[in-house]
């Protein structure tokens, strides 16, 4: 089985996905990844030379490209579900987690590490990447709730959520 995991930026995706490849004996890939290796290029590279427009167009191709896969678990890009028919893509071709954590939570786990990682965010106080994120939320709150699961605030004891 495939499961997708959808959510904000710097909600876990990557981290608690690979504890949960780990603990059923997936394999864990990110879409961000398969796109740059495919492309031989960064993301942030691929949104200054072509446009978002077109990264969109290349992230719904990879995407659509998970299909071939048996058994995964696959931390998708924080905006993925929202662009072309995403969501009811990921949601036909396995089963998709929400890790729905806070704007708060995720400004506060930011802050102390990953902000150079995340151009949209850097160089922001705690307060303005807080705000940043409940704005993005508000915009994609309705293609995430689509998920099959929500899983509010995992931390990364997510594994026992599982058992």
């Amino acid at each position: 089985m495939i499961f997708f995991l959808v959510g904000l930026p710097g909600c876990g995706k990557s981290t608690i996905g690979k504890k949960f490849a780990q603990l059923i004996s997936h394999p864990f890939l990110d879409l961000d990844h398969i796109i740059e290796n495919g492309e031989n290029s960064k993301i942030s590279d691929l949104f200054t030379i072509h446009g978002e427009q077109k990264f969109r167009e290349l992230e719904h191709q990879y995407l659509k490209e998970t299909e071939k896969i048996k058994n995964g678990i696959i931390a998708t890009g924080g905006g993925t579900p929202c662009f072309f028919n995403n969501m009811e893509l990921i949601n036909s071709l396995g089963k998709s987690i929400f890790l729905d954590v806070s704007p708060f939570e995720i400004a506060h786990r930011l802050s102390e590490t990953g902000i150079a990682k995340r151009p949209m965010l850097k160089g922001k106080t705690r307060e303005e990447i807080c705000l940043t994120l409940e704005h993005i939320r508000n915009i994609r709150l309705p293609y995430y709730s689509k998920s099959h699961l929500t899983i509010t605030n995992p931390d990364f004891r997510f594994g026992e959520f599982l058992m």
